[in-house]
């Protein structure tokens, strides 16, 4: 996949490393093992020379270096990605879609996966209500275990430390939910352990503006001068967008609107990977799920109201899955056009019309190519305002070249 092969600390003094921890699985706990840093992300540290053969997969591999597109698209879906059907609506039942983020589709697809036997497990992401600092992959076999799990988390998690001991220990297949970056994971995984294929019946992307560090939640914390540890904490959920809330030792709640918390502190501590992301929009997935805002002025209103999702089908195989869903009365859904998300999602839309400039700006910064590919990045380059890709390319280069002046 790479051209050129990178070693584990490379890829992590570039800031490429997302923290996912394919490389803790797949070199093994004693040779790497990931932990969290000073700036609040994962990162791997060596404990032992490498086996190179080992690292070479690594290197083909990381999703922070390889972003291989492998559903063709054609140049009408060249923002948006493959579509076989497109709607808005939420889940039907009123306690999966009050918990979940927005109208609780992806809790609604995991519980139906599961209740139809479609899978055996869903694999996605929990936390700790005792410590938020402990986001990782957890294995979902009813629904309330996928109702734990409901609701963002704009915060890092070990995805796939455990992913070779997870699946060696038994036979089970799985609905996959993660990030757009954790599907390309999870592909590019695949293609170098191909015997595991058929035990991922179905890949659900959630989409994605950014991954915060720990050390975004721990400013809101701080800025109420709530008294640590907390608890029952929570990004979103209960709700559309929902509240960031959580309890202090002291039992006192606290609350703060989407609006101020991501918008005004979360967003402000995004990792520098997710600043070159190609696309935070689910393409490589079978299903993509986000929220499909309702807008006043033209820009996302965030009032706070009944959660509405924006869904994604496609491939064929997630598009059999959503009419049966549909047929059963798991999910209630709305056919939408196409031409309405970028409305809804115009982050989305920009960072896709911008992508060319920022991977072009990292090689100029870094002489260091990333393999995005097959992602149509150049066609959307073209259809995009001359001057604020200029202007996106040279903020882009700064933040770089500021990365790269501290790289050991």
């Amino acid at each position: 996949m790479a051209t050129k092969s990178w070693t584990i600390q490379q890829l992590d003094q570039y800031g490429l490393c997302l923290g996912c921890g394919l490389c803790e699985s797949i070199c093994g706990h004693e040779q790497v093992s990931m932990q969290l840093g000073n700036d609040g992300f994962f990162h791997p540290k060596v404990k032992q020379q490498v086996d190179h053969q080992k690292e070479a997969i690594i290197s083909r591999i990381c999703p922070g270096l390889n972003v291989v597109n492998d559903l063709t698209f054609t140049k009408e879906e060249r923002i948006w990605g493959k579509m076989q059907a497109l709607y808005a609506g939420y889940a039907s039942d009123t306690e999966t879609r009050t918990k979940g983020s927005s109208g609780g589709v992806i809790s609604a697809i995991a519980i139906h996966a599961l209740e139809t036997k479609a899978v055996d497990a869903v694999l996605q992401v929990g936390g700790d209500r005792n410590d938020y600092e402990r986001n990782a992959l957890r294995i979902s076999k009813t629904r309330a275990d996928v109702l734990q799990c409901a609701s963002s988390r704009y915060a890092p998690a070990l995805i796939f430390s455990k992913i070779l001991e997870i699946l060696a220990s038994n036979e089970d297949t799985y609905c996959f939910i993660g990030k757009p970056c954790d599907i390309s994971a999870l592909k590019n995984f695949l293609k170098e352990y191909p015997q595991y294929n058929h035990r991922f019946q179905l890949k659900v992307a959630i989409l994605c503006a950014g991954m915060p560090s720990f050390k975004g939640t721990r400013a809101i914390v701080e800025n109420f001068e709530a008294v640590p540890p907390v608890t029952d904490l929570a990004y979103r959920g209960n709700g559309w967008p929902g509240y960031f809330s959580f309890i202090d030792s002291r039992k006192k709640q606290y609350q703060l609107s989407y609006n101020d918390s991501w918008g005004k502190t979360l967003n402000q501590h995004l990792h520098f990977r997710c600043k070159l992301c190609p696309e935070g929009i689910g393409i490589q997935a079978d299903i993509a799920v986000g929220d499909a805002w309702e807008t006043s002025d033209g820009y996302p209103d965030f009032t706070e109201r009944e959660g509405q999702s924006l869904v994604i089908v496609r491939t064929k195989e997630g598009a059999a899955f959503i009419q049966q869903a549909q047929k059963q009365n798991s999910l209630s859904l709305q056919t939408l056009d196409p031409e309405k998300i970028k409305l809804m999602q115009p982050y989305q839309y920009n960072r896709r019309l911008r992508a060319a400039s920022r991977k072009l700006a990292f090689f100029v910064g870094s002489g260091k190519q990333l393999n995005f590919k097959k992602l149509q990045l150049f066609q959307t380059f073209l259809s995009a305002d001359k001057w604020l890709l200029l202007k996106d390319f040279r903020g882009t280069l700064r933040r770089v070249r500021a990365k790269m002046s501290c790289k050991v």
